[in-house]
């Protein structure tokens, strides 16, 4: 229990901001292996990028609900 201490100062919005990159990564990741031809099945690229784009647009509505909308005018 000592060593979760030292995490204490990473708020849970930061999951949730950090979320949105790790969507995005795996969009262009996934995406940029569709074009060229990689040992990997092409549905597996397909789901890949489906769950990338639906990741990022929950991420993001939730990251725009929850805090960037409180903090605008």
């Amino acid at each position: 229990m000592k060593g979760l201490k030292m995490f204490k100062f990473i708020r849970p919005e930061f999951f949730d901001i950090f979320g949105i990159g790790v969507f995005l990564f795996i969009i262009f990741i996934s995406a940029g292996s569709l074009k060229t031809s990689l040992p990997i099945p092409k549905w597996a690229l397909i789901i890949l990028l489906v769950i990338g784009i639906l990741g990022f647009l929950v991420d993001t509505i939730i990251v725009y609900l929850t805090y960037a909308k409180k903090m605008g005018p």
